[in-house]
C-alpha cells in the first residue's frame, strides 16, 4: 500500500501545458496573461540570432509538448526549420502574429528567397501599435485554448493592454517634436517603429548582408548629408561596421536589445534614447 502511496506521488496530476513562442518579446506577453499557468519554451534563446538560429533536439522536444505555438510570422528560422516541422504536427495549433496585419518592406532579406511574402519586414512586435494586437491575439487563443482560466487571462490582458497603451503614450508625447528624425541602423529592426512615429531608418546592413566598401561609404556620405549622429547596434550582429561608421561621421553607438524578454522596459529604454539622441 506504502509503495503504491508513493508511487501516485510521483505521478504527475495534470498534464504539463507548454506553449512555444519564436522569441523572448512573445514570452513576456503570454507570462503576463497566463502567469504561471503555462510553460513558455522559447524557440530563439537569450543572445541567439533569429537569421541564423537552428532548433535544438531540446528546443524540438518542447515544441512536441506544445498546445500552442506562436509565431511572428517571417523570421528567417521560422520559414527555414519551424514551419516545416509544425507541418508535420497538425495537433499543435499554431498563431501566425503577421497574419491579417499591414506588412511593411523591409531592407533585409528575412523573408527567404522565393516566399510569396518576400521583402516584408517581420519585427512587428516593435511597434506599440501591433504589440497590442500581438497581446490581444495571445489573450483570444489563450482563453479559447484553456476556457477554465478565461477569467483570469481577461483581468491580466486588461492590465497588459493598459501596460502597452502607456508605452505608445510615452513615444507619442516624446518623440512629437522629433519627427522626420533620422537615425542609422545596423540590422534594420524598426521599420515599424519609425513609421509609427514619423522617423526614418537607415540600414548599414545591404540587404540583410554584411556592406561591402561601397555600401559603407555610400552610408557614411549619406549619414553626413542628413547630419546622423545616431548609429544603433544590437548584440546578435557584428558592430564593427557600425562602429566605424559612427567613428567617420562623430556619432554615438547605441546598442538595443530588440529581443529583449522584458519588452517594456526595452521599449521604454528605446524611446529615451531617441528622445535624448535625435
Amino acid at each position: 500500500m506504502a509503495s503504491m502511496l508513493a508511487l501516485s506521488a510521483c505521478q504527475p496530476t495534470n498534464k504539463q501545458r507548454t506553449v512555444s513562442v519564436s522569441i523572448l518579446p512573445q514570452k513576456y506577453f503570454i507570462e503576463k496573461i497566463a502567469g504561471d499557468y503555462l510553460n513558455v519554451n522559447v524557440m530563439v534563446p537569450p543572445g541567439m540570432n533569429p537569421a541564423t538560429c537552428d532548433l535544438s533536439t531540446e528546443q524540438l522536444k518542447k515544441l512536441y509538448d506544445s498546445d500552442l505555438c506562436f509565431t511572428i510570422g517571417y523570421l528567417p528560422f521560422e520559414l527555414t526549420h519551424l514551419y516545416p516541422v509544425l507541418e508535420q504536427r497538425q495537433d499543435i495549433r499554431t498563431i501566425n502574429h503577421s497574419e491579417g496585419l499591414p506588412l511593411l518592406a523591409g531592407s533585409c532579406s528575412h523573408s527567404g528567397e522565393g516566399h510569396h511574402h518576400g521583402g516584408v519586414d517581420p519585427h512587428i512586435w516593435l511597434s506599440p501599435k501591433y504589440a497590442a494586437g500581438m497581446a490581444n491575439t495571445v489573450y483570444l487563443a489563450l482563453s479559447e485554448q484553456y476556457p477554465e482560466q478565461a477569467e483570469t487571462f481577461r483581468h491580466n490582458y486588461e492590465s497588459l493592454s493598459r501596460e502597452i497603451d502607456s508605452v505608445a503614450q510615452k513615444a507619442a508625447t516624446a518623440l512629437e517634436g522629433k519627427k522626420g528624425g533620422v537615425f542609422l541602423i545596423y540590422h534594420p529592426v524598426l521599420t515599424y517603429f519609425a513609421a509609427d512615429y514619423g522617423l526614418e531608418q537607415i540600414a548599414i546592413e545591404d540587404e540583410g548582408k554584411e556592406p561591402n566598401p561601397a555600401h559603407l561609404k555610400a552610408t557614411i556620405d549619406l549619414a553626413k548629408e542628413k547630419k546622423i549622429h545616431i548609429v544603433f547596434i544590437q548584440n546578435q550582429f557584428d558592430t564593427n561596421n557600425a562602429r566605424s561608421i559612427a567613428q567617420e561621421i562623430q556619432g554615438k553607438v547605441i546598442p538595443i536589445d530588440p529581443l529583449a524578454e522584458n519588452w517594456t522596459q526595452e521599449m521604454c529604454r528605446l524611446i529615451d534614447l531617441l528622445k535624448e539622441n535625435l
